[in-house]
């Protein structure tokens, strides 16, 4: 298998889709309104805090596929089957409860206008049919993986998300612009996505065509998946509790001048998340030894990429959303996407050490860090987002990384061994975010900084990243002899 090989299709599949959300973004805020591009992004982000209602079987499905790589078909079909069906019953229930509970949500609690307060109630009934259709998704895309068809997932997902932002932006352009009409059409894209990953299942599993409930697939299923769903129903309470927050604090348009350099800035996560995604398949096929070396060689290549990712990142991006979004709401999202950037990189340290224990089977371990450190990011992003607003809520989510990371780093036994390799970048990057926070720069002073970091930053690394990525290669072309 050539893990560089996935890893490209994976960011080419993230990448494209960055590309058409950069142009009809601005259109589609522009049709819509803030307000409603608020409540959406509210919408989205309390849906997946249902998706633990899979209890984990999509992550559970790649893990077990992976190690029934060279089982029977007719095993790895019942394997299959027993996940989706499973997953569409759990998604019918957890629909009915993810409906009433976004209606309260909706219509009692976030902060909006009269008109989008109707708006919402009558577009929540669509929310009945939300996690049916996008939990068996994930069982899908997790088989897929493990049969290594990562390059027809990233078509059918590129596909499916130009569906999911096209359909829904010529509506909003022939005058459709209720929530009740936009929420269904973003929807109906999971309805194509699923159909064409069911399509592919049949063929590379292969799924035989009788559905059957195989209980001691079940059984094995849900004793990993059960720590999974543990970590799917923690894992929101970090991701999305921000824009809660800002929505009840400040309401719903400050979601929208928070989220867009927030999701701006998280596209450089698609280099860390496209490797991760193409190396968990083997790391959960090897020993604990061989995981660890190959997690240790895969992140020296990240830190040498994403370093000097981040600097540019962190000194382009607001002149970017000038341009993109006009200086008026750019304005107002001003020192959000710089902090991220910064805990992109410090996550990007850990991300992969997080994928070995997932794929050797230690997830109790993750699950107690996710409560160790929620009720501490909580208290700290209430009362940074009730000081700062969207900048404090930034610098939380900031702080919950670093502390996820150090955890990660220290349960794998390698974080004196990252912290030292990853200092000198560290400094590179904290001193392009500070500068740009306190401000004061000239034009001239701005892109020297910026320039000299840059510069340092791929100095630093002109040894490292050659004999990382030299290194990497070999172990790869390894594990390609022994699969």
């Amino acid at each position: 298998m050539s893990i560089g090989r996935h890893s490209i299709y994976n960011l080419l599949g993230s990448v494209l889709p960055m590309a058409v959300t950069f142009i009809t973004l601005p259109m589609y805020i522009g049709y819509i309104g803030a307000e409603r591009y608020g409540v959406i992004a509210v919408i989205w982000g309390l849906l997946s805090y249902f998706a633990f209602f899979d209890l984990g079987l999509g992550r559970a499905v790649a893990q077990r596929m992976s190690l029934f790589s060279d089982a029977e078909p007719f095993e790895r079909s019942n394997l299959l089957w027993t996940a989706l069906i499973s997953t569409f019953i759990l998604g019918v229930f957890a629909g009915v409860i993810f409906w009433l509970f976004s209606e309260y949500i909706l219509i009692n609690i976030i902060k909006m206008s009269s008109d989008s307060r109707l708006e919402a109630a009558e577009a929540v009934v669509w929310l009945l049919l939300a996690l049916p259709i996008i939990l068996p998704v994930s069982i899908l895309q997790g088989a897929l993986q493990a049969r290594l068809k990562f390059a027809e997932i990233n078509i059918i997902v590129f596909v499916g998300t130009l569906i999911s932002q096209l359909l829904p932006l010529s509506l909003a352009y022939a005058g459709y612009v209720e929530l009740r009409v936009l929420v269904p059409a973003a929807l109906s894209s999971r309805i194509f996505m699923a159909a064409l990953l069911f399509r592919q299942c049949f063929r590379h599993i292969p799924l035989f065509a009788r559905p059957e409930l195989d209980r001691s697939h079940l059984k094995g299923l849900l004793q990993y998946g059960g720590w999974v769903s543990v970590m799917t129903l923690l894992e929101p309470v970090i991701g999305n509790t921000d824009r809660l927050i800002i929505a009840t604090l400040n309401g719903a348009k400050a979601v929208t001048s928070y989220t867009i350099p927030f999701d701006l800035a998280m596209k450089t996560w698609l280099i860390t998340s496209s490797l991760s995604a193409a190396i968990f398949p083997r790391l959960a096929s090897l020993s604990h030894t061989e995981s660890k070396d190959l997690a240790m060689r895969a992140t020296m290549t990240l830190i040498a990429v994403m370093t000097p990712v981040a600097v540019i990142g962190t000194f382009v991006v607001q002149h970017f959303l000038n341009f993109w979004l006009g200086k008026s709401l750019a304005a107002n999202s001003a020192g959000v996407a710089e902090i991220i950037m910064l805990s992109l990189w410090i996550n990007s340290l850990g991300v992969l050490f997080n994928a070995r224990l997932m794929a050797i089977g230690n997830l109790r371990a993750l699950v107690i860090i996710y409560i160790f450190v929620i009720p501490v990011y909580l208290c700290v992003a209430w009362l940074c987002i009730g000081a700062w607003g969207i900048v404090g809520a930034a610098a939380a989510w900031t702080m919950c990384g670093l502390i996820q990371t150090c955890a990660v780093l220290y349960l794998n036994g390698t974080l004196f061994e990252i912290l030292r390799l990853a200092a000198p970048s560290f400094v590179l990057v904290v001193i392009g975010t500070a500068a740009l926070l306190i401000g004061g720069l000239n034009v001239f002073a701005y892109w020297s900084l910026g320039f000299i970091l840059l510069c340092l930053s791929l100095y630093k690394d002109r040894a490292q990243l050659p004999y990382a990525v030299k290194a990497f290669a070999r172990q790869n072309k390894e594990l390609e002899v022994s699969a």
